[in-house]
């Protein structure tokens, strides 16, 4: 649970989740072992996703 310290009732505001995961292996990265080889510097051999969650508005009684 998450509450916002300055939150004031008489305010309108928005409030979202941004979700970073931890880098995870491409398939790139899968190849070179199964292949035994190096990748060159320039080829990506992990991706790290992001994701975002819809907004939550407030808006105090008009």
């Amino acid at each position: 649970v998450w509450e916002d310290p300055d939150f004031d009732p008489s305010e309108s505001a928005f409030y979202y989740a941004r979700v970073i995961e931890i880098p995870t292996p491409r398939w790139t990265a899968y190849d070179a072992v199964k292949f035994g080889i190096q990748m060159p510097d320039n080829v990506p051999l992990t991706a790290q996703e992001r994701a975002y969650t819809s907004p939550i508005w407030y808006a105090p009684d008009r």
